[in-house]
């Protein structure tokens, strides 16, 4: 039988994904939903229902990618998101308890609260200078998750550090050489510091060093999820965040919707995380030749399941360019999906829906980015504000 082949998709610029993705993703979804990029060597699946299926099929779509071809194993080891079950399984329940709705309550849930009092200071003090991004966001995510992990005495700017390194890393399709030396050195770094908290600390605590080690984990699956934590769990929270304010300044109708109680911080969080997903993409490798709408993909190719641009199809959700509070409850796919779904997506609710966000406009009710356009985003693996000068 002849096989139909995927379109080549020659004309995606990586430059232009890097700069603004959604233009290239509409285009995909319309003319090529399953597509060859050969300036990325891999497959892309673009609308909600390849990419939800794709997920929901890891016998087919493995997350266990070939070491030679994985951007994010040569980056920080081989995490569990880069293993299927019963591996990825085991690992996840070793970090679970850490992340558990009841352990942030129990212990976490203070914690954002007083960080958030901490940066919501220095966002005053800050004044007509304030930058939401540099001031609040990623001091905020990233002194929460040095807690969460188990480290002390890392600064904010030694974690943001680590974690876009690791970003570069993993987004380093182009196999640019001096960001491998760059992970190289923050890995040994990471290493260091977990060598610190696995020599000071006792295990009886909540972390996730302290819960995977009391299960049993080791050592490398220690570090590298200690890693892959560090990666994402610092930027996917200070950009959801920075980009939950430039949208409800950008898009004052929908802010009032939060102020007269019609809406929810959590529904802005959720919306948020769907309109500009903050990991862009990631990827599977296919166990065998299989068809996705008809195209054929061999065994053993890389396909990218590109989610933020599931999150903007208009087979899934009404006006998806647009950001709106009222749409009709449709899932997104900005943690992911199935077994591999994102295990601090609770976490990551309650730090931004229950404390960042309402203590932000608590504090600053008048909170405003007066130059929304002005405001750069960048980035298609993960993406997000580098800068948000706000009008306190």
């Amino acid at each position: 039988m002849t096989k139909t082949l995927a379109p080549v998709a020659d004309w995606v610029e990586l430059e232009k994904l890097v700069q603004d993705p959604y233009p290239t993703y509409a285009r995909l979804r319309r003319e090529a939903p399953v597509a060859y990029v050969p300036q990325l060597d891999r497959y892309l699946l673009t609308t909600f229902r390849d990419c939800f299926d794709a997920e929901m099929d890891q016998d087919t779509f493995s997350a266990s990618e070939d070491p030679a071809r994985s951007t994010m194993v040569r980056s920080m080891g081989r995490p569990m998101l880069r293993k299927d079950d019963p591996e990825h399984k085991q690992e996840r329940n070793a970090m679970a308890p850490a992340l558990k709705p009841v352990t942030i309550k129990r212990f976490w849930r203070e914690q954002f609260d007083a960080v958030a009092t901490r940066y919501i200071g220095r966002l005053r003090d800050a004044g007509a200078e304030a930058d939401l991004a540099t001031d609040f966001a990623i001091p905020f995510a990233a002194d929460n998750l040095s807690v969460m992990i188990g480290f002390t005495g890392i600064a904010p700017d030694t974690l943001m550090r680590w974690s876009h390194a690791l970003i570069r890393g993993t987004g380093n399709v182009a196999d640019d050489p001096s960001i491998w030396a760059e992970t190289d050195v923050v890995r040994a770094e990471i290493d260091e510091a977990i060598d610190r908290t696995l020599r000071d600390s006792d295990d009886s605590g909540p972390s996730i060093i302290s819960t995977m080690r009391r299960a049993g984990a080791d050592d490398e699956q220690l570090r590298a999820n200690v890693r892959l934590t560090i990666s994402g769990g610092m930027n996917e929270p200070s950009h959801v965040i920075s980009s939950a304010v430039w949208c409800l300044s950008t898009h004052p109708g929908q802010r009032r919707l939060v102020e007269t109680g019609e809406r929810t911080w959590r529904d802005v969080f959720e919306e948020t995380a769907r309109y500009q997903s903050p990991v862009g993409m990631y990827p599977r490798r296919t166990t065998r030749d299989v068809e996705v709408r008809g195209v054929h993909i061999p065994a053993e190719s890389t396909v990218s399941l590109v989610i933020a641009s599931a999150n903007r199809d208009d087979e899934q959700f009404d006006e998806p360019d647009a950001f709106d509070l009222q749409r009709e409850s449709a899932s997104h796919l900005a943690f992911g999906n199935g077994t591999h779904i994102c295990a601090g997506n609770w976490a990551a609710r309650s730090m931004i829906g229950e404390v960042a966000l309402p203590r932000l406009y608590a504090e600053f009710p008048r909170i405003d980015v007066p130059e929304p356009d002005a405001v750069p985003f960048r980035g298609w693996v993960f993406r997000g504000p580098t800068s948000v000068p706000v009008s306190l």
